[in-house]
């Protein structure tokens, strides 16, 4: 202990480099209460300490009494007029120590306009004079958070009820020019941002760029702010903002079956044709059967009794707000229990091969129509669903754009998900019609030799068939994708999910009918299939994985960006690449299978157009919705990732 109690020291004041008289009221340790001249106590360490530096003998200061008054050496009373430039100044040891210290920005106080009393008592003078000097030598952030703690760091002790009474909140403004890059909520009552003037970063500022906002007005632009984005809100949900709104729903409601119907009657009764040859027939039977009809009904109805069968595990979809869904994952066993089937048929002589692929028109059609019946059932459900299952984008004051968007997200009968019932059929309905095809391929050949096998059409068949069973495989994974999670369930989910089966096995029909031959060049598309189920499958299991548990220790270090909603936005492998590796990887494959046939007419690369369309504006589309949904944690994640699909394409 180099100090004791009752000892007159030099101690530095907390947060400033500058030493100020004080005298030790207690020690403890290597710590020290030292009670200053502003009477303001503060514990020190023994560093910061130091002795009092007695000034000159009596006799030496009596006699420079005698010859000058101190009070003229003031430098409050000093004229700068009368100063010669050769004199300096003397300051007394007993005023101030210098101490080094790094060079800081220094801004008079004047420039933050705080009310203060007016102090008559030379003792009070001296103490506010000394806390005026020691605030100068503070840098500017330091100064501005001072500002918010006036009722702790006040010198004015004996005036401090009066201030606190008057003292009213202070709302500092800085103008530059990146307020405008903030949402709206933060901008309005934090920056306000003047286009005129030219942002300075964290620079100095003029004192016209610190200015006091009054709380009354601080308040009523915040108001002002919220109602105005609950009113865009409201007009934003009010209003279709997707397909073209009402008037692009109302076309594509048409479109869609005539894209799928159309194509079909371009390959039919073992031949396809260009559309320059089509001659179509008016006779309505050509086109509905209601046996093909009643076979579409009987195929969902037999995959729905298999859907809701207490056979395979039971996973937990996302959080949403209804709660967490469950899912009985059997897709591969309603897969092997269909071509179980499939086979049967073949056992016992039916033809169901020809059947398929003679009637493909009226079995579109049917699709076409049980989808529309299954939408208009679930439209005229949501009318008493809970608010909680809506669609928030499906809630405008247009039917038409509603129905097309489906106004449920996850409707439900009892315990079988709609839904997911629509995503299964498409696959295993897909896995059929390949098989129908292989069996037709197979069973044209006459005598067991390798070259009588159309090895193109096989090739074809075998990709997506390693498509489909990848997807049965990994079902549980569709539960974080954006057609569960946020997509609708209306007729364009209905038709699209029904009618798909018949649109990649277009390909394979084409090849069948055409008798491509095999070349070696196949293998550059065999190829970019491999890479792009490699991006497919790695991106959509990280994501999986990353959505249901984002700190797993299973999982490497990720980048994140944390969003208001309490989610994360993955930075790290291929999402941090681009925004949609997914989609890019089944675009790739999509385009392999068509690439496989070699050929130069546009129907075997008619479903890779379309895929590659779909996903094109479904990432668009999400993109939105994102932007809406997390806000300025989105712009940073577009700002850094720059692309939705392909680098420096899209």
């Amino acid at each position: 202990m180099v100090f004791t109690e009752g000892e007159e020291v030099l101690a530095r004041y907390p947060n400033t480099s500058e030493y100020y008289k004080g005298k030790i009221v207690h020690v403890r340790g290597e710590e020290y209460k030292v009670k200053f001249e502003t009477g303001v106590q503060h514990t020190v360490g023994e560093m910061d300490i130091k002795p009092e530096r007695r000034g000159r003998t009596p006799t030496r200061a009596s006699s420079r009494i005698a010859r000058k008054s101190p009070i003229r050496y003031s430098p409050s009373r000093r004229s700068p007029s009368r100063r010669s430039p050769a004199r300096q100044s003397v300051q007394t040891p007993t005023k101030k120590l210098s101490v080094r210290s790094t060079r800081l920005a220094k801004v008079s106080l004047s420039r933050i306009d705080v009310e203060s009393d007016n102090v008559n008592n030379h003792k009070e003078g001296n103490e506010v004079d000394k806390n005026s000097k020691r605030v100068e030598a503070m840098p500017l952030q330091q100064r501005l958070n001072e500002i918010n703690m006036l009722t702790r760091r006040s010198t004015r002790m004996s005036s401090m009820s009066k201030i606190e009474k008057e003292r009213t909140p202070i709302v500092l403004v800085r103008e530059i020019d990146r307020a405008a890059s903030l949402p709206i909520e933060k901008r309005s009552y934090l920056i306000d941002y003047s286009s005129g003037e030219r942002g300075r970063g964290y620079s100095m500022q003029r004192d016209k760029d610190l200015t006091r906002l009054p709380p009354a007005q601080e308040s009523e632009k915040r108001e002002a702010s919220i109602a105005e984005n609950r009113e865009k809100g409201i007009i934003r949900i009010d209003q279709p903002q997707e397909w073209g709104g009402w008037i692009g729903t109302s076309l594509l409601t048409f479109l869609l079956p005539l894209s799928m119907i159309l194509p079909q009657l371009l390959c039919l009764k073992g031949r396809c044709r260009s559309y320059l040859d089509v001659q179509f027939t008016t006779d309505w039977r050509s086109y509905i059967n209601w046996q093909g009809f009643l076979v579409y009904v009987v195929y969902l109805t037999v995959l729905a009794c298999v859907s809701i069968l207490p056979i395979g595990r039971n996973v937990d979809g996302q959080q949403s707000k209804t709660g967490k869904l469950q899912y009985r994952i059997n897709g591969f066993l309603s897969a092997t229990l269909a071509i179980a089937l499939f086979g049967l048929c073949i056992n016992k002589d039916i033809p169901i091969s020809d059947y398929i692929l003679n009637n493909s028109v009226q079995l579109v059609i049917s699709g076409w129509l049980i989808g529309t019946i299954l939408a208009l059932g679930l439209y005229i459900k949501a009318e008493r669903a809970s608010v909680v299952s809506l669609n928030i984008y499906a809630s405008t004051n247009s039917r038409m754009y509603n129905f097309w968007q489906g106004r449920e997200i996850n409707p439900r009968v009892g315990v079988l998900d709609i839904k997911l019932l629509l995503i299964r059929a498409s696959l295993i309905g897909m896995l059929i019609v390949n098989v129908a095809v292989a069996v037709k391929a197979i069973g044209d050949v006459k005598s067991p030799n390798v070259q009588q096998f159309d090895v193109s059409t096989l090739l074809a068949i075998s990709l997506q068939l390693f498509y489909i069973i990848d997807g049965l495989i990994y079902e549980a994974t569709i539960f974080t994708s954006f057609t569960v999670m946020y997509e609708g369930t209306g007729y364009m989910t209905c038709v699209s999910h029904l009618l798909y089966p018949f649109l990649p096995t277009l390909t394979t029909k084409f090849m069948l009918y055409q008798k491509t031959q095999f070349n070696y060049y196949t293998g550059i598309f065999v190829l970019i299939f491999i890479v792009g189920y490699i991006l497919y499958r790695s991106s959509n299991s990280r994501k999986d994985e990353f959505r249901k548990n984002p700190v797993s220790p299973t999982m490497p270090y990720l980048e994140t960006i944390p969003t208001l909603r309490g989610k994360k936005l993955m930075l790290s492998g291929l999402w941090g690449h681009v925004r949609h590796p997914n989609y890019l990887g089944d675009i790739m494959m999509q385009w392999s299978f068509a690439g496989v046939s070699l050929a130069t007419d546009v129907l075997p690369y008619y479903a890779a157009v379309c895929c590659t369309l779909t996903l094109a504006y479904r990432a668009v589309r999400d993109n939105r919705r994102c932007q809406t949904r997390y806000g300025y944690a989105w712009e940073e994640y577009c700002s850094r990732v720059k692309y939705m699909i392909l680098k420096c394409v899209f």
